[in-house]
């Protein structure tokens, strides 16, 4: 019989396998450490708001996917004010604040290999637990040190693992801007080699609008970019923009195409909702025939405030009555 010394080696064949369940496909993985990086101002938190916002509310995440139920968000962040800052952006943002905890940083330093960090997962059962930014999380460990880093990140992965619980870390580029994105993070590459998934947020030229790369992905195919906007009032819209209008580096693209579309579904429903409510069939089929994507309709439904009705065991747009009358 082969001896497995003592119990410390076994076989593979000893393992059952498990798939890879998802917060956000194919991003955000549970159980796993995702880096999300980007330069100060280009739209992480707020693109990460509207993910706690979701999964506080069970509302669909960016990929459409609905959660069972509200889950549990722990969001640690050094570097905004409570009340005046982070409070005011999770209510902007719709999330439900009772499903969202913290860490008091008042009476207690917290670093990411505290005891305090899996006790706050594992009873608060939070499945997406967001450290903003990381460098502020490391206590005495040197961002550079190769050694310290991986273990602190090891720890890390492990309560990720134990707990499910999707760990984002958010931090930010190095000046290096001719480097390959998988050596733009600020600090040890092997802060890059811990994550499953690292996500690269940045602005493109006229600063106004932000890309999402998926610079690295272990656990399934890279997702394709994706883009969005912030107003003044820091909510996020998602933009129905084609990856192939822009050019490497230098992210140049042309948002005409874009803003006439918007424009023109935004027009049509004027027009198609005048007399009174319109059935949804209807609607998604005069879309589809002027090529205009399901995503830009959404936006401008909310834009403009038309209502979902149920008529006749179907359901139908509106227009609010100041449009109507």
């Amino acid at each position: 019989m082969l001896d497995l010394c003592d119990g410390q080696l076994k076989l593979y064949s000893s393992i059952s396998e498990t798939s890879v369940d998802w917060l956000w496909y194919p991003y955000i993985p549970f159980g796993k450490i995702t880096l999300i990086q980007g330069d100060p101002g280009c739209g992480k938190s707020t693109l990460m708001m509207n993910i706690i916002s979701a999964v506080s509310n069970g509302t669909a995440a960016p990929d459409g996917r609905k959660p069972k139920k509200p889950m549990h968000v722990i969001y640690q962040c050094s570097e905004d004010g409570l009340s005046d800052t982070i409070k005011p952006r999770l209510t902007a943002a719709g999330a439900d604040c009772s499903n969202v905890a913290f860490l008091d940083e008042e009476t207690n330093f917290i670093t990411l290999n505290d005891d305090s960090v899996r006790r706050a997962i594992a009873d608060f059962n939070a499945k997406l637990l967001v450290i903003d930014p990381i460098q502020a999380y490391l206590g005495e460990t040197d961002i550079a040190s190769v050694s310290r880093l991986r273990k602190v990140l090891r720890q890390l992965a492990l309560w990720a693992a134990m707990y499910d619980c999707a760990v984002v870390l958010i931090g930010h580029l190095n000046k290096k801007q001719s480097s390959k994105e998988l050596y733009r993070s600020l600090g040890s590459i092997d802060l890059v080699a811990a994550a499953r998934s690292v996500i690269q947020v940045e602005h493109l030229q006229d600063d106004s609008i932000s890309v999402i790369h998926h610079v690295k992905s272990s656990l399934s195919p890279k997702g394709k970019d994706l883009f969005f906007s912030v107003d003044a009032s820091r909510k996020l819209e998602w933009l129905d923009i084609n990856p192939d209008k822009y050019e490497g580096s230098q992210l140049s693209y042309d948002i005409q195409e874009k803003t006439t579309k918007q424009a023109r579904a935004a027009d049509i429903l004027r027009v198609i909702l005048a007399d009174g409510p319109v059935a949804v069939s209807e609607i998604r089929t005069m879309f589809s025939k002027e090529n205009i994507s399901e995503r830009t309709i959404m936006n401008i439904k909310k834009q403009m405030g038309i209502r979902s009705i149920k008529k006749d065991g179907g359901w139908y747009w509106q227009l609010p009555k100041s449009s109507t009358d």
